[in-house]
């Protein structure tokens, strides 16, 4: 009948409403795709218990955080001594996940989420979308090797 209402029971979850990222690894939903609640489950486990994960400098390898101090260096920095020096007494020889990402006290001074927030998606002002090359955002380029994405995200870093 016109003007009816119908009464259903709302069905609603929340989790970080106020989030400011897209990152999908952050928000975990149910979905009907058996393939997408695996990968999840999967990421999840890992990140409980990465088990032998990789040293940070064998994913953010020596001569990437070398050219990384090229490109801060062009930038018009250097006095980079004290950066070098954490390098490698401190960062590279943690372990990638178990030593570094879940490291409490980094989390505290957001040495990697705050980087993360004002770089992963910029709003212009003339109203477009600046996407960092990454996989936890809406990136649509090609990201299929380490050195694709390390090209990408240093022009996105120090030529956008």
């Amino acid at each position: 009948e016109a003007g009816a209402s119908i009464k259903r029971p709302l069905e609603a979850i929340t989790w970080n409403i106020a989030a400011v990222n897209n990152n999908p690894f952050e928000y975990w939903v149910t979905h009907s795709d058996p393939a997408y609640n695996e990968l999840m489950r999967e990421v999840q486990n890992y990140i409980d218990d990465p088990g032998g994960d990789p040293m940070v400098h064998e994913v953010f390898t020596d001569a990437m955080f070398n050219t990384l101090l090229e490109d801060i260096r062009g930038l018009g920095f250097s006095d980079l001594q004290e950066i070098e020096r954490l390098w490698r007494s401190e960062y590279r020889s943690r372990r990638a996940v178990s030593g570094f990402l879940k490291d409490k006290s980094l989390g505290a001074k957001r040495l990697a989420s705050m980087p993360d927030r004002v770089t992963n998606t910029i709003n212009t002002l003339a109203g477009g979308v600046l996407l960092r090359p990454t996989v936890i955002n809406c990136f649509q380029g090609e990201l299929g090797s380490v050195d694709t994405w390390w090209s990408q995200w240093r022009g996105f870093m120090f030529s956008t």
